[in-house]
């Protein structure tokens, strides 16, 4: 088994359901049904990831994460005729902050921590987005590495540095649970092992990246750990 010394979690969906979480906000704050909420958030989640890597390619410095989601937002209710007003917009950013985590990852925390493994958020969010969802587990995060940090955002290699930086660790002592495909290719790319958390049997497009350890949720990792 790989003596790996410390694991790092996406935060959106490695550790955290945002979709469980924001359903809900959504449909309180918009008043809309399941049916208009669906493709709502669908579509405010991509474009989030749109807005990221779009900074990342024009070159002009990171649009904070923040930035991001409100601008994603606006295309979302542009897009999906939605009317939303100053105060909706501010509550909507500010419920991707305390997102919760999916139902066994506390437990797998815990046990993972018993084991002896330092654990880590390391995701595109911006610092304070990653403390509120570091808060929303029992269980202590020892460290955040948010692409804050270095200025780009996944898939870029430096991104998959910052513990390598910030820990003197080398490459194969440390385990990154992504939570979507690029994140995947990205870890892999880097030269880092990687869990996906692959809760919807997603496939990679460059099968060449492919993740060392797969599981349809979190609790694959205490067989890998």
């Amino acid at each position: 088994m790989p003596s790996y010394r410390l694991i790092t979690f996406d935060a959106y969906s490695g550790l955290a359901d945002f979709k469980t979480t924001l359903m809900p906000v959504i449909k309180r704050i918009l008043s809309l049904p399941d049916d208009a909420a669906e493709p709502f958030l669908a579509t405010w989640r991509a474009k989030q990831l749109d807005a990221a890597a779009l900074s990342n390619a024009l070159g002009h410095g990171r649009t904070s994460f923040h930035d991001c989601t409100a601008l994603a937002l606006d295309y979302a209710a542009f897009k999906q005729g939605v009317t939303v007003s100053v105060a909706q917009r501010s509550d909507l950013i500010d419920a991707w902050y305390p997102l919760k985590p999916w139902p066994e990852a506390d437990e797998i925390l815990t046990q993972l921590r018993e084991r002896g493994y330092e654990l880590a958020i390391l995701s595109n969010g911006d610092r304070a987005m990653l403390e509120g969802i570091a808060s929303q587990v029992s269980t202590k995060i020892d460290h955040i590495f948010s692409t804050e940090d270095v200025g780009l955002y996944k898939p870029a290699p430096e991104v998959y540095d910052l513990p390598l930086d910030g820990l003197g660790l080398k490459r194969n002592e440390y385990l990154h649970v992504a939570g979507g495909a690029n994140d995947v290719i990205g870890t892999k790319s880097a030269g880092i092992s990687c869990y996906w958390n692959n809760r919807i049997g997603d496939r990679v497009l460059y099968p060449q990246y492919a993740a060392d350890f797969e599981g349809a949720d979190l609790r694959g990792l205490l067989e890998v750990c």
